[in-house]
């Protein structure tokens, strides 16, 4: 096959010069696919989920329009209460002048609503409250944002939009600024890398341009996927294919370059140092990629289209499999000794002095390197917190105006004003007769006794306290105060419930913030006592569904503990195959697996004690541990695959001998292909992002603590250990 792929090399580049070309003309925009479809969504059956369906379905059985919900902050720090008060009536007009534009359904005025005064106007006076709620789908959010803004502009004070899908938006955008960073800097690291790796001009252009082919094609076609089958997206797909793609890309490249030019470097000519530099490093190649596609399509398996995105890195990894054995050995063939021009004329594969000092040592005295590898492993992995954060806020700082707009009404309000949870009833039948509404009283006191909610707020207490109904005589009213009467309760229940009165709302007000993992218990503690609360009265065969932002995270972590278990078994299934496929062993497997994840745990408690110890957070960002798991093990088994491959090339030595020699040729090839691949995750740490911190962080981290302590030490201790029995229960010949 190589030598086909040799003869036609010009046909070869030509097809992959016309399928970028083409494809790039005609693939849909990623970055406007990920707003269109990368919003997280919980999935089908969680209560939240459940509560969202309800509400949709009554919508439009109703005729009426979905909405979200957003704040206008008013402040001054100086508490001026005329001025705030005029800027608030200023506001307020502004956006019923433009409710037909922007798609607003409701604003809500103190002035109009004496009995709200307390709710929008802060205790301190700083701060006045314009809360709106706006049509669905009429208006982009962002594009809200901007015409509301310019509407503000000639407001005296400071004034700021918030609300959960203001915040989200901002972390989509914050998420599209940092992979344009994150693209420059990736390609600017990895050509210093590789200047000093090969000391060439030439070498360093092949992986860029390898990769660079093989990543615009890729998102090329994830692109097609997205738009005409619904593929998976998120703010993460592009990210993780830039930094997975052009690091292990990149290390492939390294591997087969160095093993070309040591194939050189032993006399043979162009062609034949290409064919047995595929037949040998081009197997290891093989597996790696292999094994790293099946750690990202086993993610396919997940519930959660947040971690389903990350699938779109296996699309990439296959297009750069055949772009590795194709386009690679066209410049081989090309130049040859030229690849490594200025210094060509050295052909010589200098050995790991470091490794080889590792190898003596573990070989020599095993039962002390047993000893300092325990004293160092045993206390990070007992520190491990497992502690997780679910605030969306963290991820971009509060020079966002949702974020900062979000922080006054915590200090001024309460943080729970800002996003209630929302508990959805639904009947087949109205619910005005008196059984039903006084189990709907009945469920809003139980509620309202749960610890860490401020009050309720239904159609029975729409002000959040019980509402003592007068008794009065209606013959005794005026027509005008019967009217008045009238209309403050087809107001009320038009609030919490649905035109045909068959399903009913309650707003759940917590004390804490939204999302906090202390409020996430709240809500799945609210979503039980509604649940009991119903049984045995009028509301006992009504649907029931908690929403809002504590209960949507609460029902988040169910599902990532779920994906979570499901995927590392899938994951470490895969590898396992792999790598006995691979090595012709049952027991090198084993504990190349085990070596992978103790460095898992131990980069996890390091990262912990950076971010939580040193920097405040109070966890990891939730959706950290698993991606982290996935990147942290398919690129891992990586390293140890271009070791134990080149170990099982030496199975005629002793084992001792076959490990130290493959650690020698090895050593300066695996610390060169972890500098590549922590330099493009690196390249994350300038997006702002806070959860590309963190993987990035433990990204770095882990391939530091395996490049420097497992292979080196770790490993060779298992081979010295198993000896002859590392290829049980085959032969090792």
């Amino acid at each position: 096959m190589m030598n086909t792929i040799i003869r036609f090399k010009w046909v070869v580049i030509a097809v992959w010069a016309a399928a970028v070309v083409a494809l790039m003309m005609a693939a849909p925009n990623m970055g406007k696919l990920v707003h269109e479809k990368g919003q997280i969504a919980v999935p089908n059956g969680y209560s939240s989920a459940i509560a969202a369906e309800l509400l949709a379905d009554s919508a439009k059985e109703d005729g009426a329009m979905q909405t979200a919900s957003m704040v206008l902050v008013l402040h001054d720090p100086q508490s001026r209460l005329d001025q705030l008060k005029a800027d608030a009536a200023q506001a307020v007009e502004r956006l019923r002048a433009q409710q037909s534009k922007l798609g607003i359904v409701s604003v809500v005025s103190f002035n109009e609503q004496p009995e709200l005064a307390a709710k929008l106007i802060a205790a301190d006076q700083k701060t006045i409250l314009v809360p709106f709620d706006v049509e669905r789908g009429k208006l982009e959010i962002h594009e809200i944002r901007d015409q509301v803004n310019a509407q503000m502009s000639a407001l005296t004070s400071e004034h700021y939009l918030t609300g959960s899908g203001l915040i989200e938006e901002d972390v989509l955008i914050n998420s599209q600024e940092g992979l344009k960073k994150t693209e420059y800097i990736t390609v600017f690291i990895i050509l210093i890398i590789l200047f000093v790796v090969f000391r060439s001009v030439i070498a360093p252009i092949i992986p860029l341009v390898t990769v660079g082919i093989s990543y615009l094609v890729a998102q090329s076609l994830v692109a097609f996927l997205v738009d005409m089958w619904n593929f998976p997206i998120s703010t993460f797909t592009q990210i993780f294919m830039v930094a997975v793609m052009f690091g292990i890309g990149t290390d492939y490249c390294i591997l087969l370059i160095s093993r070309f030019k040591e194939e050189l470097g032993s006399g043979k000519d162009t062609r034949s140092a290409i064919i047995e530099t595929y037949r040998t490093a081009g197997k290891t190649v093989l597996f790696a990629g292999i094994a790293v596609m099946v750690g990202f399509a086993s993610i396919a398996f997940s519930k959660f289209v947040l971690y389903q995105s990350a699938v779109a890195v296996a699309v990439g990894i296959f297009v750069l499999m055949i772009a590795l054995i194709t386009i690679v050995p066209f410049f081989m063939a090309l130049l040859g000794k030229g690849l490594f021009w200025p210094t060509g004329r050295k052909m010589d594969h200098p050995d790991s002095k470091i490794w080889a000092f590792a190898g003596k040592f573990t070989l020599k005295r095993p039962l002390i390197t047993l000893l300092l590898l325990a004293i160092v492993i045993t206390p990070a992995v007992l520190t491990h917190k497992g502690a997780l954060s679910y605030n969306s806020m963290d991820e971009i700082g509060d020079e966002y105006d949702s974020v900062h707009g979000f922080n006054l009404i915590a200090e001024s309000f309460g943080p729970g004003e800002t996003m209630p949870g929302k508990v959805v009833l639904k009947l087949d039948q109205p619910l005005l007769d008196p059984q039903s509404m006084a189990a709907i009283e009945e469920i809003s006191a139980k509620i309202a006794e749960i610890d860490g909610v401020a009050y309720v707020r239904s159609v029975t207490r729409p002000l959040g306290i019980v509402m003592e109904q007068p008794q009065v005589d209606p013959s005794l009213l005026t027509p005008e105060q019967q009217a008045a009467l009238q209309a403050g309760q087809q107001m009320v229940m038009d609030t919490y419930m649905s035109k045909d009165r068959t399903l009913t709302t309650f707003d759940v007000i917590f004390k804490g913030n939204p999302y906090a993992t202390e409020t996430m218990d709240q809500a799945e503690n609210v979503n039980a006592v509604v649940h009991e609360a119903i049984q045995g009265t009028a509301l006992a065969k009504a649907e029931v569904g908690v929403g809002g932002v504590s209960m949507i995270h609460a029902d988040l972590r169910a599902v990532s503990a779920s994906d979570y278990s499901r995927t590392l078994i899938l994951m470490l299934s895969g590898i396992a195959i792999i790598l006995f496929l691979l090595l012709r062993s049952v027991i090198m497997p084993l504990y190349l697996i085990a070596s992978l994840l103790l460095t898992y745990y131990m980069t996890i408690s390091a990262t912990e004690f950076i971010f939580m110890n040193d920097l405040g957070y109070s966890g990891l960002s939730w959706a950290v541990p698993f991606f982290a798991f996935v990147i942290l093990l398919a690129l891992g088994v990586d390293y140890s695959i271009f070791l134990m491959g080149r170990f099982n090339e030496n199975r005629q030595m002793k084992p001792s001998e076959a490990i130290l020699s493959a650690m020698k040729s090895m050593g300066t090839v695996i610390f060169s292909a972890a500098a590549i691949l922590s330099g493009t995750f690196a390249a994350m740490l300038p997006s702002g992002v806070l959860s590309l911190l963190q993987i990035a962080t433990i990204v770095i981290i882990g391939l530091f603590l395996y490049a420097a302590l497992f292979l080196p030490f770790f490993v060779p201790l298992m081979v010295k250990l198993f000896g002859k029995f590392n290829w049980w229960p085959f032969s090792r010949r």
